[in-house]
């Protein structure tokens, strides 16, 4: 749970571009450029913001659908009656070895399938003939933030402080862009966005670097 509340990355933007008294970028508008943000480093990073919970499937059906507020499956665990892991198979695997598994009934779900291009979409193999609980990890789209009252707010921010910094740089790159006519400013714009992009390419890296997946396959040789 974060830390930091979301009107005191507003006024350190506002510090930023020296507008304490938010006249040139009032509240609103930089609470607009904050969700804006939010949203870009979820896309960039899926993982910034993800849902680790059952879900409900659709009865003897192969294509399965994540919820509406998902952006991205990631991962597809266990059958949660039963405990059984589910595992990934490639497609082409079940097409050569089932050749009707998209009409296999069954009462476990053993396998999925999933295609990067088609995110919010998997398929599952066997299918149960009615409703079955599996559990999923997916990315969930960030709600925007709403505040009313910029003086006494205490929302937080809504994904982990790590991303604190490429928010802020985000903003800043939408903040100058407002005045890119001037020279000066589109450089600053165009700074703040390669800045945003730095940062979480080189979070990505660390969170990688200590990935335990990883540390036990190099332990592993």
């Amino acid at each position: 749970m974060s830390n930091v509340r979301v009107v005191d990355i507003i006024n350190r933007v506002s510090t930023i571009v020296v507008d304490t008294t938010k006249t040139r970028w009032p509240n609103d508008e930089l609470l607009n450029w904050f969700n804006d943000a939010v949203m870009a480093v979820v896309n960039r990073r899926p993982d910034a913001n993800i849902a680790n919970a059952p879900f409900i499937t659709e009865p003897a059906k192969s294509k399965q659908v994540i919820p509406s507020d998902g952006l991205r499956l990631i991962d597809v665990v266990y059958n949660t009656i039963t405990g059984t892991p589910i595992r990934k198979a490639p497609r082409n695997q079940l097409d050569d070895q089932v050749v009707n598994w998209h009409k296999s009934i069954g009462n476990t779900v053993l396998n999925y399938v999933f295609d990067e291009r088609d995110p919010k979409t998997f398929y599952i193999y066997p299918q149960p003939a009615s409703a079955a609980s599996i559990e999923i990890i997916y990315s969930v789209a960030p709600a925007p933030v709403a505040i009313s009252n910029f003086d006494s707010d205490n929302t937080t921010l809504p994904i982990d402080d790590s991303y604190l910094n490429p928010i802020v740089d985000f903003m800043l790159h939408r903040a100058y862009s407002k005045d890119a006519d001037y020279a000066a400013n589109a450089a600053r714009a165009t700074q703040h966005y390669q800045v945003f992009l730095s940062e979480l390419g080189e979070k990505f890296q660390v969170d990688g670097s200590y990935n335990p997946k990883n540390n036990r396959a190099k332990t592993n040789g």
